[in-house]
């Protein structure tokens, strides 16, 4: 007797949808210290982040201006 096999259903794979959009984010403070310069990331919704820089690369900048407490030169952030 033989054994049913067990059925695979084939399914369209799901859109992606993008939470936050980061495009060519610029931050340059008093002093000409060029904290961010042309960042574009997006975030998907559901998806883990690390960001990961030296002392002083800019991490926190980038996201205080994700989070809006802080602005950039030029550039945008999308929600």
């Amino acid at each position: 007797m033989q054994q049913p096999q067990p059925s695979t259903v084939q399914t369209e794979p799901q859109a992606r949808q993008v939470a936050i959009a980061v495009r060519d984010l610029c931050k340059v403070y008093p002093g000409g210290v060029n904290a961010v310069s042309g960042i574009s990331l997006d975030i998907f919704q559901g998806e883990m982040l690390a960001i990961m820089g030296k002392s002083g690369s800019g991490k926190s900048t980038l996201l205080n201006m994700i989070g809006s407490l802080d602005s950039p030169q030029s550039g945008s952030v999308s929600y």
